[in-house]
């Protein structure tokens, strides 16, 4: 009887500890236990490359969006980090962004989202190259990098149908956060 009540009490130790951890049987759920993602936060998109899985919400409580990093332990996922980003009324925003390192797994995912109809395209450098995605507008595109790299430092541009530059990502004078956004280019 008493092997029973030891073992009985380990095991709702186990599912304590397992449970205020942080620790979920799927990735979202992780995502949504980590503890800045509150009820009025909706699942905008999920980003995944191999083992590396991001989750955007938005809050428009809060008039942020909110990147989560999930990763994965054996058989169960924990999310303990996240980034936002504030609502913002510019005709091209990012709305989600992150740069992980995690033992031995790096990544970044860059999200954009396009309200300027002139805007066709996405183009950074990455270790990999250049890349480019198209976008519309309305439309939502993400990069998501097998290596860790600020998302400031990504020398992003936004190009229209020409390949003509009409934005750039990064900072116009000073280096504060809220200078940090994509900025017209004027010719």
């Amino acid at each position: 009887m008493k092997k029973i009540t030891i073992g009985l009490a380990l095991i709702c130790i186990c599912i304590v500890v397992f449970i205020f951890g942080g620790y979920r049987f799927t990735p979202l759920a992780a995502a949504k236990a980590n503890s800045f993602v509150t009820k009025d936060y909706e699942l905008v998109g999920e980003y995944k490359n191999g083992s590396s899985i991001f989750y955007l919400f938005k809050s428009d409580e809060k008039q942020e969006y909110r990147t989560v990093y999930v990763n994965q332990n054996n058989f169960t996922y924990r999310s303990n980090s996240s980034t936002i980003i504030p609502y913002s009324k510019d005709n091209l925003q990012t709305i989600g962004g992150m740069s992980i390192q995690y033992e031995d797994e790096t990544a970044t995912v860059f999200i954009i989202h396009s309200l300027d109809e002139k805007v066709t395209s996405i183009s950074l450098e990455s270790d990999l190259g250049i890349e480019n995605k198209k976008i519309s507008k309305g439309e939502i595109v993400y990069f998501l990098l097998p290596f860790t790299k600020q998302i400031d430092q990504l020398n992003a541009v936004a190009l229209d149908k020409d390949g003509n530059n009409l934005y750039y990502y990064g900072y116009e004078n000073d280096n504060s956060f809220n200078n940090l956004k994509w900025h017209k280019i004027e010719h």
